[in-house]
Parts: C-alpha cells; structure tokens; sequence
C-alpha cells in the first residue's frame, strides 16, 4: 500500500548542474531522459550541450567500428532451372574500445539497424565527431554517380542526400570524365566554425596534376580547391591501403605525399627514397597544404609503404623495419617537425608474426597500423593487412592476443545454401556523440524539440496511468516526486 506525501518541498537542482550531470552521461541513456521533460528535451538538443557533451564523450568513451560482410548464395528457380544468386550485405557496428580489452573473443548479434544493405549508400567515407559519412555510387554505360549521407548511429538519426556528383565515361574532353581520373573522398570538420566537409581528389596522368574539389554541408555546392603540391600516395591506384584515403586529425586531413612522383610507377613502391616523402596536411578552415618532413632517422624506405593514423592524440607514422621491427614515431607537437618521437620499436616475434617474405604479397603489401593506445599506455590494438584478427599487444609484460569476432548467424530458409561471414575492424576511429546530421539547422532542430515534447507528452500520459494504478506521484524537475511504502 502507498501513501502520497506532499508536505515536503520538491527538490530543486540547479540548472547548470544539471547540465553538468548530462553530459557525462552516454548517448543512449540521455535519448531516453529526453522524456523527463521539456527543459530536459531543449537542453539535450541545445548546440552548446552538445558541443559539451562532445568534448568529454571524446575522451571518455572511445569505440572501434566493426565491419561485418555476409556474403549469402541463394537457390532461385526459373523456368529454365536452378540458379545461384549471391546476396552481399554489409553492416557497421560501433562497439567499445573497453569491452574489446576486457573480451577480445565474442560473438556479435548484429541489430538490423546497422546493417547497410537496405540504405542508399553503403561505403565508409569517413568518421568525426561521431558522425558517420557514407557514400552511395552507381555506374551505367555513361557515367558515375556519387552521393552522400551523414549518419549517427548513437542517435538513430541519418540526413537525407547530398553531394550528388558525376563522372562521364567515354569523353575524355569533358573536366568530368573518368579518363581524367577516378574520385577518392574524405570527410572531416572545421571545428572552428562547426563546418563538416567532403573533399573529393583525383590525379590526371595526362596532364600529370592533381584536381581537388570541397564540398561544405548545408550549401551542397561543389568548389574546386588548390591542387595538392606533392603527390598524395595511391592517389591514382586501386590499390587501398590503411592510409591512402586521407587522415582527419584536428581540422586537418593528411597523407604520405612524395614529391617529384614521375620517378616512380603510380602501384609502385620500390622506387620511392626516403628523402621524396613527406606528409602532406590540408587545413579545413583556410583550405591551404603545408608540408612536413618525417623523423629524421627513417632513412631507409621499407618494401611496404609506411603509413600515417592517429595514436592518442598524436598525429603517428608507422612502418616495418627489415621485416623484423614494427616501428612507431609520434608527432608530440603537431606541425611541429622537430617533435617528432619513437614510440615504440617491438619485434615481430613479439608480435607472433611470422610470414615468409619471399611472397611478394607479403613483402609488399603487408602492414600494421595501431589504432588506439589504452589510458594507462601499456596496451596497443594494432590492424593486420593479413590477418582478419586485430593484435592487441601489451608491452608492460610482453603479453599478446588475436581478437577472435564471430556473428551470429540468423535463421535463413530453406533456399539460403552458404553464408561467409566476417567481421573485422575498420581503420576509423569512432565515439559516440549527439551532433546533428542537419548540420545545426534551426528548422530541423525545432522540428525535433517538437518532437521529443510529443513523446513527453505521451510518456507523461502513461505514467499518469500508471501513477493512478500504483497511487504514486512522479514528478520529474517541474513535478513533485515523493512517496512512502508502507
């Protein structure tokens, strides 16, 4: 039996410690609590809480994206007799840095949320400030088209499209032909201004120049840009690698460049010096390159390009050293050349790699790229360009282990004959964050504070009823909340 009591005064919280609590506290559970109220509903879709809450879940709660690919060949009958047809489906899994540490082996049950199969684009451009960029292509007998979606995976929230962007075929006087080259993308942000951008590069090998194209959110309007003044990596190759689509590192993204690159074949490596690399660094805001040189004491340049990531909160250059070291130098200062410092230099054996060299494959091609270094800065997840496994190695106690990742298969008909499953992780780096995927539109926003006020409404209406039946009073801020069991 309950007893309502009303005698005492409601609790009073101030609002900026309120604001303070929220923001700590992870994307899913502050959805949720934007049924609490409407104070709570404006707060949580304010720029500036948002803007807060970025910050810290930054640091706080880091993720890994998990790249799930299912391959499914199905029986279809005709009336000309049995045939296979594959199915491919791919899903992007954001899933915690910490629960990977503590449990490098498990099973993954995959929410149909995050699987890109039914959504209009389905290719990884890029991740910052916890929104994803996708891109959407489709290819005819007369051109290439591409577009874009923003989406947050926290939030359940994705943009319409934008972007659209086409490439001829068979018409190599037009700017926009596919004979002048294929586009790469990457996506990044001014944080200055708040501004996400799309930039869009290629490399004409007629006329031996670069062609770089930004595209701001919200104006939709593709501008042409200053060429690149060295020559991005791969920039004209097929060929991927953990780097070659570009680095975002604070309003910056970043390649391996080499200068004077018409000594070299465009997949080829093995005629690069050491003295023709450097790192090639477009600032967002100005939309201007500066150039930096790599640490000193590479001096040798390995068979398998070295790479550039982000380590911490260090831009980081990586490469393997006479196939026998794995050699990490970071950048302490960024855009400071002289601050450059090896990390750390560990063994294969360490490592438990060991490949046979003279497949030229492996000599080639094989690379190792760390992904993120634990707070204490004794563990490294590190990726394999081998391996469908990540290496997580803690150097304190000289200790290694592969991840093991497995997806539970869902129940298929009688028609499905084989699934392939994988799941791997990508090279992006991902946190969760309550940015907006309309670019802090007003309109938008409006629309979604209305929103939330309904789903108040309706949530309040129900615990009304449920108050009535329980004799229990809730009242959340504005409301009283205060009950004895007897």
């Amino acid at each position: 039996r309950y007893r309502v009591m009303s005698s005492s005064p409601p609790p009073f919280l101030p609002d900026d410690l309120i604001t303070e609590v929220l923001s700590s506290v992870d994307v899913k559970s502050i959805m949720r609590f934007r049924c609490v109220c409407k104070f709570w509903n404006t707060l949580i879709l304010d720029p500036t809480f948002v803007n807060l809450h970025l910050k810290k879940s930054a640091k706080q709660n880091p993720h890994l994206l998990l790249i799930t690919d299912r391959s499914t060949t199905i029986t279809r009958e005709s009336l000309h007799g049995s045939y296979y047809e594959n199915e491919v489906e791919h899903g992007v899994i954001p899933y915690s840095v910490s629960s990977l540490l503590e449990n490098p082996s498990f099973t993954l049950s995959v929410d149909s949320y995050y699987l890109l199969r039914d959504k209009e684009c389905s290719h990884i451009v890029g991740s910052c400030n916890g929104l994803i960029c996708l891109r959407g292509q489709s290819n005819s007998l007369e051109h290439y088209d591409y577009w874009f979606q923003l989406w947050n995976p926290a939030t359940r929230t994705k943009s319409p499209n934008f972007g659209f962007l086409r490439l001829f075929r068979n018409r190599p006087d037009c700017p926009s032909s596919v004979e002048n080259g294929y586009y790469k993308f990457v996506f990044g942000c001014d944080n200055s201004t708040g501004t996400y951008k799309i930039m869009a590069s290629r490399y004409n090998r007629r006329e031996m120049r670069s062609h770089a194209r930004i595209l701001n959110l919200g104006d939709d309007v593709w501008r042409d840009i200053e060429s690149f003044p060295v020559y991005p990596m791969y920039l004209d190759s097929a060929y991927k690698t953990y780097g070659d689509f570009g680095i975002y590192f604070k309003n910056t993204v970043n390649w391996l460049a080499v200068q004077n690159h018409f000594l070299y074949a465009f997949d080829e490596t093995k005629d690069i010096s050491v003295e023709h690399l450097v790192i090639v660094s477009l600032d967002l805001r100005s939309e201007t390159y500066d150039q930096y040189l790599l640490p000193r004491e590479f001096d040798v340049f390995p068979h398998a390009a070295p790479i550039i990531g982000v380590l911490g909160d260090c831009l980081c250059f990586s490469y393997c050293h006479k196939e026998i070291h794995f050699i990490i130098w970071k950048m302490e200062k960024f855009g400071v050349q002289d601050s450059w410092t090896q990390f750390l230099k560990i063994g294969y054996h360490n490592l438990q790699i060991d490949y046979d060299y003279s497949d030229e494959d492996i000599k080639y091609y094989f690379q190792l790229m760390p992904m993120f270094i634990s707070k204490d800065g004794d563990t490294l997840v590190i990726k394999s360009s081998h391996e469908h496994q990540e290496i997580i190695y803690n150097w304190s106690n000289d200790r290694v282990e592969r991840t093991k990742m497995t997806r539970r298969k869902a129940v298929t008909d009688d028609q499905t004959v084989e699934i392939v499953d994988s799941v791997s992780c990508s090279p992006r780096g991902y946190f969760e964050s309550l940015v907006s995927v309309f670019w802090n539109n007003k309109t938008d926003r409006q629309d979604l504070i209305q929103c939330g006020n309904q789903e108040l409404e309706e949530e309040q209406l129900r615990q009304s009823r449920e108050d009535e039946f329980r004799g229990t009073s809730f009242v959340f801020r504005d409301m009283i909340f205060s009950c004895t069991v007897l």
